[in-house]
């Protein structure tokens, strides 16, 4: 199993300015590298406030040249949202100055706000996601497009097709069956959220290849997004995940993240952190991740720091503690 870190945990202090983080990113960055990690992510959401949420490809762009071999990831890019013109081209772009490292991770979105802004409602997000990826792949094939759909109408041509054949990788977020089996069909990857919890991972998974073999497609790609924090005891860990995770909970209650069709979202303040997060010493943790791999066949996790530390050096120990205990480990 893979590990992956998503990198906007390292990006939240709001009394330094952004580009003093970033130096400091591309350091930790070198860590995740040398220790064996696998990739990096970058999520996406508009008025973020007040919150940081820096633009995914700007990131990622200035990282490639210092991440090695890992994957760099938009976990997740909410695509309803944007124009797929104009993802396929960047993205394009991405995968050539990764030299074919990028992976493309897409999502629905639910925000009204956001929603609001691209002047659509939630009733699009299905479809303009769907023909949205349909329309990326015909433009990545370099070849001539007539397209003519019902968001939108494009005649032509891209100039440049991704290094990656056919496409980068396309991984949806999932919160549901509906959603785990669309992935199924239109992607390469489901990439379940961190607000399931683990009693709902077995069903949903089951449903993903499920979907997969009745399309007569192959195994595909299984991945979790995951709270982690450890600790020199499970009791430390734990508390020290739940004071990280109250900004978490504040911000998922005012977003009305929530939607009928979904499993039962469990970040709340008055949940068990450990439905849904790895949380305990550092062998804990690797038993709890050797459990998912073992009984659920997940290829990799995405994961959230909880207790990240705040100093650079005391990150750097982190990460590499982590790496040694785990990640080594476990590879």
């Amino acid at each position: 199993m893979d590990f992956g870190v998503y990198l906007r945990s390292f990006l939240t202090d709001r009394t330094r300015p952004l580009y003093e983080q970033i130096d400091d990113l591309i350091e930790i960055c070198h860590v995740i590298r040398d220790g064996g990690y696998a990739s990096v992510a970058m999520p996406q959401h508009w008025f973020s406030h007040p919150t940081i949420w820096p633009h995914p490809y700007a990131i990622l762009a200035r990282l490639a040249p210092e991440t090695g071999d890992m994957r760099m990831m938009t976990g997740i890019l909410l695509l309803p949202l944007h124009n797929p013109v104009d993802i396929a081209e960047v993205s394009a772009t991405l995968d050539h100055v990764t030299k074919g490292r990028f992976t493309l991770g897409l999502g629905l979105g639910y925000r009204e706000a956001e929603l609001d802004a691209a002047g659509i409602t939630r009733k699009d997000r299905v479809p303009r996601m769907t023909e949205g990826i349909e329309l990326m792949k015909k433009l990545w094939s370099g070849e001539e497009v007539d397209h003519e759909g019902r968001y939108w109408k494009v005649k032509g041509q891209m100039g440049f097709t991704p290094v990656q054949k056919p496409h980068p990788p396309i991984w949806i977020a999932c919160q549901s069956e509906g959603a785990v089996r669309r992935a199924a069909r239109i992607a390469d990857a489901c990439f379940l959220a961190p607000q399931i919890g683990f009693e709902d991972l077995k069903p949903l998974i089951a449903a993903y290849h499920d979907e997969r073999a009745q399309q007569g497609l192959p195994r595909g790609t299984v991945a979790l997004t995951r709270g982690v924090s450890f600790a020199d005891s499970r009791e430390q860990a734990i508390a020290q995940a739940k004071e990280a995770a109250e900004s978490s909970y504040r911000t998922y209650s005012t977003w009305n993240m929530q939607e009928d069709t979904m499993v039962q979202i469990h970040i709340s303040s008055d949940s068990d952190i450990a439905e849904w997060a790895v949380v305990g010493t550092l062998d804990e943790c690797r038993e709890r991740f050797q459990q998912v791999q073992d009984e659920l066949g997940v290829d990799m996790v995405s994961m959230t720091l909880l207790n990240l530390p705040k100093g650079q050096q005391e990150r750097t120990d982190y990460l590499q503690a982590f790496s040694e205990n785990i990640v080594q480990k476990m590879n």
